[in-house]
């Protein structure tokens, strides 16, 4: 018997209805954060009655979601607490950051367990580092077989893998373009690291839903969002490379071709030098790390000491009002301010969020952007979109695809059948 506002669920196994769906994302979402939990304990943490969670343990125990931690003294299992048989399942997320490639494993949860990196400058490890002469793309690869190898040996199966990237993601199959490490045309660069990535199909074949490949500003704009009580967000860095997402009502906005948010291909100085890209003024030929970077001064620092350490200098340099350094910074400021100025009113978020380096020196940015805003309405619009530095720093985005990637799980629980 149903007790009255409460809704019964069948014990047969088959696809769950959204309402159904729902609920049981919610139960299982506890189970992932809190560890085993009794029917009585789901009951309150979820906000369910007692008959829908007995229905809904019924359901996910019949199809293999749930199992009971033990029977009690009376051998009752009805009492028992129950936990994820997918409870020791983990993520995989790999990418290539400022420096290396690096590969993590995480667990459901999102605690970081493991991680593998490889650097991307010849010079910056031990001769003996087998690595070093390879691709970016050899090195991600690298990083990924090592993830997987570990998890292999640890018996951890492999529940989600999310490869990162700067570049745009388009297409279907799903291929990146405009990445500055992988090249402005496109590459299929799933179908590059299966290729190169031992036990990688393997995995492929095992893992609940298909691989993901994600804008690294995606994923850090779905993480940050959660820090905001906005719903509209559009989130800027400079670290790799020129990035940029933004975030509509909650979602990531994608564009009908995967080219939403291409913040650093926005032509936006007129008769410009040419980009890469084939367009001429790209934000990227005058805002890119490396272009801020050489003008400061701090190419060859770059060079020796990694990039994210010659970012931090260009910081300390700006800071102590160095010349070259401030120079080369306030012209990049300038351009990435005018460039918020054609984006913010387009799409009218209500935060922008500036993460890598730029989230340091966000009140130039903010300057540059404020200098040409509108007057009108007493000046309402002269002061919106609020701009605050980014809450996550330089892990937003391997923060955010674990987050997207638990939230693609929990959405299907069925799918974390052991």
């Amino acid at each position: 018997m149903t007790t009255a506002g409460e809704t019964s669920v069948p014990t047969t196994t088959g696809p769950l209805d959204e309402v159904h769906r729902e609920q049981s994302a919610r139960l299982v979402d506890h189970l992932v954060d809190h560890g085993p939990a009794t029917r009585s304990e789901l009951a309150a943490a979820t906000g369910l009655g007692r008959g829908a969670i007995a229905g809904l343990t019924a359901r996910l125990l019949d199809a293999g979601v749930l199992r009971p931690e033990a029977a009690d003294a009376s051998g009752d299992h009805r009492t028992a607490p129950l936990t994820l048989a997918a409870a020791d399942h983990v993520l995989v997320t790999a990418h290539l950051g400022p420096d290396d490639a690096v590969a993590t494993i995480a667990s459901l949860s999102g605690d970081e367990l493991a991680r593998f990196t490889a650097p991307l400058r010849p010079d910056a490890s031990p001769a003996a580092e087998p690595s070093a002469d390879l691709s970016p793309l050899e090195l991600l690869a690298v990083v990924l077989g090592r993830a997987i190898a570990r998890a292999e040996r640890a018996e951890r199966a492999i529940a989600d893998v999310t490869v990162l990237v700067d570049g745009a993601v388009a297409g279907t199959p799903s291929v990146v373009l405009t990445d500055d490490r992988l090249g402005v045309e496109p590459i299929d660069l799933l179908g590059e690291l299966r290729a190169r990535t031992p036990g990688l199909t393997d995995v492929e074949a095992e893992l609940p839903m298909p691989m993901a490949l994600v804008p690294a500003a995606t994923a850090a704009a779905s993480v940050e969002l959660g820090g905001t009580a906005a719903r509209d967000l559009l989130y800027i860095s400079g670290d790799t490379g020129i990035a940029a997402a933004a975030v509509i009502e909650g979602r990531p906005m994608r564009g009908a071709h995967g080219l939403a948010a291409t913040f650093a291909h926005l032509p936006i100085v007129s008769g410009g030098v040419r980009c890469n890209c084939g367009q001429r003024g790209c934000l990227a030929t005058v805002a890119s790390p490396e272009i801020v970077l050489e003008r400061a001064g701090l190419a060859e620092f770059a060079a020796v000491h990694g990039r994210l350490a010659a970012l931090d200098e260009l910081v300390v340099r700006v800071d102590a009002a160095d010349d070259r350094a401030r120079w080369s910074w306030l012209d990049a400021a300038l351009w990435i301010g005018r460039s918020l100025q054609v984006v913010a009113p387009t799409l009218d978020p209500a935060t922008i969020v500036v993460g890598g380096y730029w989230a340091a020196l966000i009140g130039d940015i903010e300057t540059a952007f404020r200098d040409n805003r509108p007057t009108v309405g007493g000046g309402a619009l002269e002061s919106i979109p609020t701009i605050v530095a980014s809450q996550q720093g330089g892990e937003a985005a391997v923060a955010g695809a674990r987050r997207q990637a638990r939230e693609r799980l929990v959405s299907e629980p069925l799918l974390l059948a052991g």
